[in-house]
């Protein structure tokens, strides 16, 4: 899980989406993790199993992820 509040987006469902549609890596919204209140709507969960080719092509696509 990490703190995704430096991105600029109103709430963890929105930045999953741009990171999905415009950097292609995926991530779970941090806010699925709870409920029935707002916690975890900062913050984003990312889970690398993934053979080191996958992620090195993730690692250099987020690098087009820029803090606003």
């Amino acid at each position: 899980m990490t703190d995704i509040s430096g991105f600029g987006f109103a709430n963890d469902v929105e930045f999953t989406k741009h990171l999905i549609r415009e950097v292609g890596v995926a991530c779970v919204p941090g806010s699925s993790f709870y409920s029935g209140s707002d916690r975890g709507a900062q913050a984003g969960s990312l889970l690398f199993l993934q053979k080191d080719e996958t992620l090195k092509l993730a690692a250099e696509r987020l690098k087009k992820l820029a803090v606003r």
